[in-house]
């Protein structure tokens, strides 16, 4: 493997892991509003 071929696959690796980084915290995000939106429902239904 020559120079550029080795840099392009590591830029490559490095926005791969930087794309799973933030689409991981979106989800968390995400997530974690829907689970605390269904527990505020369910805890003033019987309101």
């Amino acid at each position: 493997m020559n120079d550029a071929s080795q840099f392009a696959t590591a830029m490559l690796a490095l926005v791969f892991t930087g794309a799973l980084l933030v689409t991981g915290q979106l989800f968390i995000e995400q997530r974690a509003q829907s689970e605390a939106l269904y527990a505020l429902n369910h805890l003033l239904r019987p309101l």
